[in-house]
């Protein structure tokens, strides 16, 4: 018999790398709901700004959600009323999920939203113009750790840091469109600390996007990327 040959492991990956003064951006999807105090519980207490792009629907629902995340600083942005793939839906449609969604948010906090993320990042020309004209800008993401696949609170981690870079924004969900209800973000509740001290080891500190007319006449920080559909 011939002993089998002993196959050394693999090294371990390399460190990310260090990025002294680089800022990111976390942003959460989705919200509100149940989910949404422990994860505006965990950014106050690291001192940590984030912006949440809503769910009319789930505005109306949590109203006192949103105040309290317009209330802690945090940015509002326009999700559309009930997360339906807006390409699929004609021009007049797509303008009602985008001003219903906006008047919601403005009702609640006074001032109405100047960006908007479209739902599983699916988006045609005839999207962003009529969000334009709506006085909405894009903001997509970067980084994707796919945290609504439930993939373990280790893995939601390495997925972010492994894979920040300077000025990137991070994509997170406090919540679950309505369909797919009830949710579980508990993985991400518990990854975010962790992300929040291994980002700020690597020299990075954190950004919120400008997404309310009153804090700024331009919206600010960085568009990302053009993502494929079903992103999230």
């Amino acid at each position: 018999m011939v002993a089998a040959a002993c196959v050394p492991s693999p090294p371990p990956p390399p460190p990310p790398p260090q990025c002294s003064g680089c800022k990111v951006y976390l942003t959460f999807d989705d919200g509100p709901g149940v989910y949404t105090p422990q994860i505006l519980s965990v950014l106050q207490s690291k001192g940590v700004p984030a912006t949440f792009f809503v769910i009319g629907e789930h505005a109306a629902q949590y109203p006192s959600l949103v105040q309290q995340e317009h209330a802690a600083g945090e940015g509002t942005g326009n999700h559309t009323w009930d997360h339906q793939d807006l390409t699929t839906l004609p021009p007049d449609q797509v303008r009602t999920e985008l001003q219903s969604t906006s008047d919601e948010i403005a009702t609640l906090i006074g001032t109405r939203p100047t960006l908007w993320r479209p739902p599983y990042g699916a988006f045609n020309a005839t999207d962003t113009q009529t969000a334009s004209s709506s006085g909405l800008s894009m903001r997509l993401w970067d980084v994707n750790p796919e945290d609504y696949t439930l993939p373990g609170t280790d893995q939601i981690v390495s997925r972010v840091v492994n894979n920040v870079s300077k000025s990137a924004i991070i994509l997170l969900h406090d919540s679950a469109p309505t369909n797919e209800r009830p949710e579980d973000r508990s993985q991400t509740v518990a990854a975010l600390p962790t992300i929040i001290d291994a980002l700020r080891s690597l020299g990075y500190s954190f950004g919120t996007l400008a997404t309310t007319s009153g804090a700024t006449s331009t919206p600010t920080g960085p568009t990302g990327p053009r993502v494929p559909i079903g992103g999230e």
